[in-house]
């Protein structure tokens, strides 16, 4: 499995007001409509807020936006710059959330076929100016793992920083294997912590997922 992560500075109006968010804004889901109409969904922080919105209406052809616990949601329909349609002519994952910040959006990218990658790469280099790019062979497991905990789990679970980098550790040094490969005491040596705060951090995060999970599940 190989992994890309590329950033692109272009005039997408999203790029453009991410120079104006305090803080990264995430794009949790986009597709293609028809044409050059995409849909999609974004979050940010609810600061700055009249800045962020004029410059995405740049692009925006109609959206809806509202806040909730201090961050802005925006459902739009927008025009597109090509890159949707490149990612989407190859058989790659592309993982959410997209990310802009300071004027660039990074995109994240999986396949079994590394020329796959390098295409894209090219095609959306030729309308857009490719800043960044990263390409390396990695694991599944690696990569769901970090997604997840990085990107996901703040909006979805509500788990702390203290809580991430806990479960982090814990992933990767095989608490979570049968047979398990380190306890509490290689973990809480990994994290700077003592062994009841690493457990409480452990417990506490689970805690807040398994109950995400069968929330959404009794909907």
């Amino acid at each position: 499995m190989y992994y890309l992560e590329f950033g692109v500075g272009s005039k997408c109006s999203i790029a453009n007001a991410s120079g104006y968010s305090p803080e990264s804004l995430l794009i949790q889901n986009a597709k293609i409509i028809k044409g050059d109409l995409n849909h999609v969904i974004l979050t940010g922080v609810n600061r700055e807020y009249e800045e962020v919105i004029s410059a995405l209406k740049a692009d925006f052809k109609s959206y809806e936006s509202s806040v909730y616990k201090g961050n802005m949601f925006v459902d739009s329909y927008k025009i597109g710059h090509g890159i949707l349609k490149a990612i989407r002519s190859r058989d790659v994952f592309a993982l959410f959330p997209i990310i802009a910040r300071n004027g660039v959006e990074n995109f994240r990218l999986v396949s079994k076929d590394k020329k796959d990658l390098e295409e894209i790469i090219e095609r959306v280099g030729n309308k857009n100016v490719v800043e960044s790019q990263i390409m390396e062979k990695v694991s599944v497991a690696q990569v769901i793992a970090e997604n997840q905990l990085q990107y996901a789990s703040p909006s979805l679970y509500g788990l702390t920083d203290r809580e991430i980098d806990t479960l982090k550790v814990a992933i990767y040094s095989g608490y979570y294997e049968w047979p398990r490969k380190n306890g509490l005491g290689e973990i809480s040596s990994g994290n700077g912590a003592s062994k009841v705060t690493t457990l409480y951090h452990i417990r506490n995060a689970e805690k807040k997922i398994l109950e995400s999970i069968f929330r959404k599940n009794a909907r």
